[in-house]
């Protein structure tokens, strides 16, 4: 199963979230990591449904759909949040991780209830812009955090893009790779959230 290379690289992308997660959960306040959490989760939910695929359970292919919307949208949107709490410094409330987790469900519901997964597509990026956004703020006052989020937001769109690379490597695992890079990026800037760039 390990000889697949997309199996390798999704089981190296599952891992890294889990490590990530468990490094660095510690320096968020609770309602930050439930957010951080949810984030990589679906990363982590949607690397692994691809292993058992991979491996041969076919029949996984639907919950792997659902998975993939999952990311694309509850994902994209704790996404901006998290990133506006790590950039800002902002203690989460109660409320915000309830209006992004309740929006982020509504997305995910109505592109999989009115079978339009492909709006997925939209959203995702689209969040990834509006967390850029928050980030260019973040830097404008010498943020390191905002610089790591800026690089892994980076890393993110051009997995995304990965079929246009000409590299000796398929452009499922050069996606997972640049995904793991993202992630690693994404701790680095919870390390960092209170140190300044220069």
């Amino acid at each position: 199963m390990l000889t697949n290379p997309h199996v390798f690289s999704n089981l190296i992308l599952s891992l890294t979230g889990a490590f990530i997660f468990y490094k660095y959960y510690k320096l968020q306040p609770f309602t930050n990591r439930i957010i951080w959490g949810i984030f990589l989760l679906t990363i982590i939910l949607n690397a692994l449904l691809e292993i058992l695929i991979f491996a041969g359970l076919q029949n996984m292919e639907n919950i792997h759909d659902l998975s993939l919307a999952c990311e694309r949208t509850l994902g994209s949107v704790c996404l901006v949040s998290a990133s506006w709490c790590v950039v800002m410094r902002y203690t989460a409330k109660k409320e915000l991780l309830i209006y992004t987790v309740g929006f982020g469900l509504v997305l995910f519901y109505c592109i999989t209830w009115y079978k339009v997964q492909f709006l997925g597509l939209i959203i995702q990026p689209f969040c990834f812009i509006v967390a850029l956004l928050i980030s260019c703020l973040g830097l404008a006052n010498k943020q390191k955090s905002a610089f790591w989020v800026i690089l892994s937001l980076t890393l993110l769109a051009l997995s995304t893009k990965s079929q246009h690379f000409t590299l000796p490597m398929h452009p499922i695992d050069i996606n997972r790779y640049m995904t793991v890079l993202a992630v690693i990026c994404f701790g680095n800037a919870l390390r960092d959230e209170y140190k300044i760039l220069f």
